[in-house]
C-alpha cells in the first residue's frame, strides 16, 4: 500500500535533516558552502536521477504520451497554484507585496530536490521520469510567471528564458532521446550515473537541516505564525483540490500517484535564493521552506492516503 510505503522514505528524510542541523550547529556554514550544495543538487544529482529513470525504464506504449501529459498538467496546475495562492493571500489581508511572495511560496513546490528522489524511491525509475516531467513543467512557470510576480519592476527579456536551459531540463531532453531511440549505454556509465543520482536525497535534506539553523537565527518581520495559512494551503488545501481534479481524468494510477506527491511537496528549497535575488527577502523563503518541509513529513502521507480513497 502506497500510504505505508511512503512513511519509510519520509522518516529517513527527517533523520537526514536533523543530521544537517547538527552539522550546521557545530560548524560554520557560509553562503558559499550553501551555494555549493545547491549547485551539486541542480547540476549533478537531479540530472542523474532523471537519466537513471531513462536508463532503467522499459520502453512501453504510451510512455512518451504520459510524459507529455504530465508536463502539460504541471504547467496548468502550477499556474493555478500561483493564482489561487495570490487570491488566498489577498483574501486574508496580506499586503500587496507580501501577497506576491505568499503566492510564490504556496503555489510552487519542491518537486525537484525532494519530489523526484521520493518518486524514484516509491515507484522506481519510471516514477522518477514522470516526476521529472512534472518538475520541468513547474520550472517553466517558475522562471517566467512566478519570477515576474515577485519582482517590482519586471521586464520580460530573453535572459529570463535562458534560465530554463539548465542541467535538469537538458537531462530530460537527453532522457527522451534515450527512450525514443532505445540507446544502450555502457554498463559502467549507467552505474556511475546511478551512484551520482543517489546523492540527491541526502544532499537535499542536509540542506534543509542547514536552513533550520538559519531560520532559528533570523528575527525578521514576518513570523512563522503568519505563514501558517499559506503553508496549510500549500500542503493540504491545494493537494486536496488536485486530487479532486485528477480523479475526473483517465490518467493511469501511477500518473495520478506521481502528480499527487509532486503537488503535495513543500515550498521549494531554492525559494530563499530566488526571493533574496528578485524580492530582496530571503527570510520568508527560509521560514516557508523549513516549516513546510517539516510539516510535509506528516502531511504527504496524509495526502497520499486521501488520494487512495478517490482512486
Amino acid at each position: 500500500m502506497i500510504f505505508l510505503s511512503i512513511l519509510g522514505p519520509m522518516f529517513i528524510m527527517a533523520v537526514i535533516s536533523v543530521i544537517g542541523y547538527i552539522i550546521a550547529k557545530t560548524n560554520e556554514i557560509t553562503d558559499e558552502s550553501k551555494q555549493l550544495l545547491i549547485s551539486i543538487m541542480l547540476n549533478v544529482a537531479i540530472p542523474c536521477i532523471i537519466l537513471d529513470g531513462a536508463f532503467n525504464t522499459t520502453v512501453e506504449n504510451g510512455l512518451l504520451s504520459q510524459l507529455v501529459i504530465i508536463f502539460i498538467f504541471a504547467v496548468i496546475i502550477s499556474l493555478l497554484g500561483l493564482i489561487l495562492g495570490l487570491f488566498f493571500a489577498r483574501m486574508f489581508n496580506y499586503s500587496s507585496s507580501n501577497a506576491k511572495k505568499i503566492a510564490f511560496i504556496s503555489g510552487l513546490g519542491n518537486t525537484g530536490f525532494i519530489g523526484i528522489p521520493l518518486c524514484a524511491a516509491l515507484f522506481g525509475p519510471k516514477g522518477a521520469l514522470l516526476a521529472a516531467a512534472f518538475d520541468t513543467g513547474l520550472g517553466i512557470i517558475l522562471f517566467t510567471v512566478a519570477i515576474a510576480i515577485i519582482q517590482k519592476d519586471y521586464k520580460f527579456s530573453l535572459a529570463s528564458l535562458k534560465q530554463l536551459i539548465n542541467p535538469p531540463t537538458i537531462s530530460i531532453v537527453m532522457a527522451l532521446l534515450v527512450i525514443i531511440f532505445d540507446i544502450q549505454l555502457p554498463e559502467l556509465f549507467v552505474q556511475l550515473n546511478g551512484m551520482l543520482a543517489s546523492l540527491a536525497t541526502p544532499l537535499g535534506m542536509l540542506y534543509i537541516g542547514i536552513l533550520i539553523k538559519v531560520m532559528l537565527e533570523q528575527k525578521g518581520a514576518m513570523s512563522i505564525r503568519q505563514l501558517t495559512l499559506p503553508i496549510l494551503f500549500k500542503l493540504i488545501f491545494f493537494p486536496a483540490l488536485t486530487i479532486v481534479l485528477i480523479s475526473l481524468t483517465n490518467f493511469s494510477l501511477l500518473m495520478k500517484q506521481v502528480i499527487i506527491i509532486q503537488v503535495a511537496m513543500p515550498t521549494m528549497t531554492i525559494a530563499p535564493v530566488l526571493l533574496a535575488r528578485y524580492a530582496q527577502d530571503e527570510e520568508i523563503g527560509v521560514k516557508a521552506a523549513v516549516v513546510s518541509t517539516i510539516c510535509a513529513i506528516w502531511t504527504v502521507p496524509f495526502i497520499v492516503f486521501l488520494g487512495s480513497k478517490f482512486f
